[in-house]
C-alpha cells in the first residue's frame, strides 16, 4: 500500500511538473466583481486589471497585477499586488493553483454635501430651484493580503481563460474579489 501511494505521489508531482515550464511568462487582463464584506458596507466595485505571470519552477507561478474598481456608492479603489500560484495540472487542458498574495492598495471615497439654509430650504421646493452643494472626498492607502483559489483552461498553447475567488484582507474595507481573466503566454 505504501509503494502505491508513493508511486501515485511521483506521479502527481510528475503532472504538476510538466504543465508549465521555468521561465514561461504571460500578460493578461481581469474583469470581474469585488463585494464589500465589511459590516455595514454595502460596497460591489466593478473591477478592471492587467497582469503579468512568471513560471518560477514548474509548478511555482508568481503574478504581478494591477486592478481598479470603478466607483460605486462614492467608493473606488486601485490596487497593486504580487501572488502566487502553485499549479495543479487536473486534465489535459485544465490546472486549478490556490494563490496567496501581498499587495498595496488605494481607497477613495467621494461624496456632496448640500448646504442648506432657511431660504434654500423654501426655494428648493420651487421648480428649477438651484441646490448649493460642496464636493469632498478622502484617501486611504493600505497593505493588503490575499488567499484564495483559481483555475485555468489553455484554449490554445498560447491563450489560457482564468477564474479566481479570492479573499483579499484591507484594513476597514476587506472585499472578495471574483475575476475572470485572459492570459496570452510569450
Amino acid at each position: 500500500m505504501k509503494k502505491i501511494f508513493i508511486s501515485m505521489c511521483m506521479a502527481l508531482v510528475g503532472l504538476c511538473a510538466a504543465a508549465q515550464e521555468q521561465g514561461d511568462m504571460a500578460v493578461g487582463i481581469n474583469l470581474g466583481v469585488a463585494p464589500s464584506v465589511e459590516s455595514g458596507a454595502s460596497v460591489t466595485n466593478f473591477d478592471l486589471g492587467a497582469k503579468f505571470q512568471y513560471n518560477v519552477t514548474a509548478p511555482i507561478r508568481l503574478e504581478a497585477a494591477l486592478d481598479y474598481g470603478f466607483k460605486n456608492k462614492g467608493i473606488s479603489i486601485l490596487t497593486f499586488g504580487i501572488n502566487a500560484h502553485y499549479l495543479i495540472n487536473v486534465a489535459d487542458k485544465f490546472k486549478m493553483y490556490p494563490l496567496v498574495g501581498l499587495g498595496y492598495a488605494n481607497c477613495k471615497a467621494s461624496w456632496k454635501t448640500v448646504d442648506f439654509d432657511f431660504e434654500d430650504i423654501l426655494s428648493y421646493y420651487m421648480p428649477g430651484a438651484y441646490i448649493p452643494s460642496t464636493s469632498s472626498s478622502e484617501s486611504v492607502s493600505r497593505f493588503f493580503f490575499n488567499i484564495g483559489v483559481g483555475g485555468e483552461y489553455a484554449i490554445t498553447d498560447q491563450i489560457a481563460l482564468n477564474l479566481e475567488v479570492k479573499y483579499q484582507y484591507i484594513k476597514d474595507f476587506s472585499r472578495i474579489p471574483i475575476l475572470l481573466g485572459a492570459t496570452y503566454k510569450f
